[in-house]
């Protein structure tokens, strides 16, 4: 029963640095906050890259066009 609750230690001190400032009781628990955050992080970096692309490309054929009118 010792070895089960220093194991459970064990895992709640590295889970709670892995998450930063964020106490979690046991590992078992996940920080909703924590996901949600990166998922908004992940979808601006998504819609940047897609934006880009689009600019890139209208670029790209303004400059084709003026040439080929050239």
């Amino acid at each position: 029963m010792s070895l089960n609750s220093l194991k459970r230690a064990s895992d709640i001190e590295i889970s709670s640095q892995l998450t930063g400032n964020v106490n979690i009781d046991t590992p078992h628990k996940v920080n909703i906050d924590a996901l949600k955050l990166k998922m908004i992080k992940q979808e601006k970096k998504d819609n940047f890259k897609n934006k880009a692309i689009v600019v890139l490309l209208f670029f790209g054929l303004g400059v084709l066009g003026y040439f080929v009118s050239i």
